[in-house]
């Protein structure tokens, strides 16, 4: 039993390292669109990515081009001002997904803040709706990564009854192991070995 034991933990303990070094979304996505929104509910119209060169860093710069289509999800979104939590039944919910190059990103939101504004910096013309959301985003395609922790933030101004949004996200890259860490890891790895080695050495001595 013991040495079955012990060939597990070593395959496992090979196997870390792999995890370890898959790769995660990291970097920014701008973008512009349309909205509709009363007091209660906003329902995306179109978004595309924008912001011009360099707007869309890290993974996001190697895969998206200024106007390429952003897909929000359909219907409207209901919100109260303050913070707003995604139903458990549905969390989280599909926000927005983005496809080029091959590779699909999308958003996946938990929870979200949402005032409803006039009369302030950055809203000086007609009701704006400002909302940041938290969740992760995920990317698959020619490169499937590592689901990423990440934060969406958009403002939505109304003028003349017309609504111009306009949207930006970032993902938060899982930290990748430093080289001293791994060396660290290969160290345990080796002295299990050892031990793993003795053990069974010891074992067929006795029989």
């Amino acid at each position: 039993m013991f040495k079955s034991l012990s060939i597990l933990a070593l395959v496992a303990a090979f196997g870390a390292p792999i995890a370890l070094h898959a790769d995660s979304i990291s970097g920014t996505i701008s973008a512009d669109g349309n909205d509709s929104f009363t007091s209660s509910t906003i329902t995306f119209l179109s978004g595309a990515v924008a912001g011009g060169p360099g707007a869309n860093t890290g993974t996001f710069g190697i895969y998206l081009t200024d106007n390429n289509p952003i897909d929000f999800l359909t219907g409207p979104l209901p919100y109260s001002q303050g913070e707003n939590m995604v139903p458990p039944a549905i969390s989280p919910v599909q926000l927005f997904t983005t496809t080029e190059n091959g590779e699909t990103f999308a958003f996946h939101m938990t929870d979200y803040d949402a005032n409803l504004v006039s009369g302030v910096t950055g809203c000086t013309v007609g009701v704006c709706l400002d909302v940041t959301g938290d969740g992760f985003f995920t990317a698959t395609g020619v490169v499937d990564y590592t689901s990423s922790p990440g934060n969406f933030t958009f403002t939505s101004q109304e003028v003349n009854g017309q609504t111009s949004t306009s949207f930006s996200a970032s993902a938060i890259a899982t930290p990748v192991p430093e080289p001293s860490t791994l060396v660290l890891l290969g160290s345990g790895v080796l002295g299990l070995a050892g031990i793993v080695r003795r053990r069974m050495s010891a074992d067929s001595t006795r029989n």
